[in-house]
């Protein structure tokens, strides 16, 4: 379902539930955070983010093409990237003012060295330049440079989708098992480790996106007996797998992971999200995600102002955690727990009203003064 302005309430509610849930999963002690993704599924928040990013880059990058032209839509995922880059340094800014404080007030958490705050002190000048060149990705900030590569390849990636989707998601697969090689060439102050989301590598769930975006899968999506009874053998089939996925995501409970399991994007993730995009679909399908959507408007609007609430909801995580810790010496109780996770989403929420409001007074403005409007 799609607005008036071409937007889709469904992808905005998806959007605004993951960015809810990655504070919260981002909060030591957090109660909700034992029913988010990461709890029960192989995957968690961090695919639905970058797969609903590839989702609305095909829309918004097909919509500009068609009403200016190519050029266009090139241009303007090109200032997509300046803007990605400019929040990245605003995130980071972000955390070490924050951890400057408490460094000044004499309030140490383990969640504040997450900033870099320590080795910022000593030497500014060169950790500030790692920074800027994406060598440093402190804390939560690690996702938007990913993101960012994101969009500056959308040029490239959603025309070759739109004509040759075969091949496209081919060299994607192929891109995908080498990126451990190739993730040695980013720049990073940590060669062993490298980046904290490869972006070789989480490009396919990217791709993914654009692909279920712009080509409709008539086959499955039609009313015709054939059409159902697909529909219905491969909801059966992604049902039983979603669970065997949970069987497994409790067997890693107790098993240890390495690192690159996320960072490298492995096969057994990508195969565990895409079942849960085949059951969100349906169920997109039969109108139930906006109908809650439409109980939700607060979630909707997080998600629509979905680049304004995650570098808020960085700063809410990292602060909710700390004063958590603070407040119960760092052994949180549920409730202490709780606590915390409502008062970060109640700052979300209120967030996302600001930031709705905000654009709300610009439209007036531009309408109030035609000569404000750009092209």
């Amino acid at each position: 379902m799609s607005n008036a302005a071409g937007r889709s309430l469904e992808v905005d509610f998806f959007r605004g539930v993951v960015l809810l849930m990655i504070v919260v999963d981002h909060i030591s002690g957090s109660m909700l955070g034992q029913f988010t993704l990461q709890r029960f599924a192989i995957f968690d928040a961090a695919e639905v983010f970058v797969f609903l990013a590839g989702y609305a880059t095909a829309a918004a990058y097909t919509g500009i093409a068609a009403r200016r032209g190519n050029s266009a839509a090139r241009w303007r995922f090109l200032q997509r990237g300046w803007e990605l880059y400019r929040a990245f340094l605003l995130t980071v800014a972000l955390m070490l003012g924050l951890g400057l404080l408490f460094s000044a007030l004499k309030l140490h958490t383990p969640t504040i060295e997450y900033t870099d705050i320590s080795t910022f002190i000593d030497e500014p000048l060169l950790i500030a330049g790692e920074m800027i060149k994406l060598a440093r990705q402190p804390y939560l900030s690690s996702i938007l440079p990913m993101y960012m590569l994101f969009a500056l390849a959308a040029p490239l990636i959603v025309p070759g989708v739109r004509r040759r989707p075969r091949l496209t998601v081919l060299l994607s697969v192929l891109v995908w098992s080498v990126a451990p090689y190739l993730g040695k060439f980013l720049p990073t102050v940590y060669p062993n480790n490298g980046w904290t989301f490869n972006p070789f590598a989480w490009q396919v769930i990217f791709v993914l996106g654009t692909v279920c975006r712009i080509h409709s899968f008539s086959a499955y999506h039609g009313e015709d007996a054939d059409a159902v009874l697909r529909r219905r053998r491969l909801t059966r089939w992604a049902i039983c797998s979603a669970l065997a996925f949970v069987c497994v995501r409790l067997y890693f409970e107790y098993q240890p992971v390495s690192p690159a399991f996320k960072q490298n994007l492995s096969s057994l993730r990508i195969g565990s999200f895409m079942t849960m995009v085949w059951l969100a679909a349906m169920m997109v399908r039969r109108g139930w995600i906006a109908r809650l959507a439409e109980k939700l408007p607060l979630v909707v609007i997080v998600g629509k102002h979905g680049l304004v609430c995650f570098v808020a909801g960085t700063m809410i995580s990292l602060l909710a955690d700390i004063l958590l810790y603070l407040a119960t010496h760092g052994d949180p109780a549920r409730w202490a727990g709780l606590l915390a996770d409502l008062s970060a989403i109640a700052s979300m929420l209120l967030i996302g009203r600001m930031a709705q409001a905000w654009q709300e007074h610009r439209q007036r403005s531009r309408h109030a003064h035609p000569s404000m409007r750009t092209g």
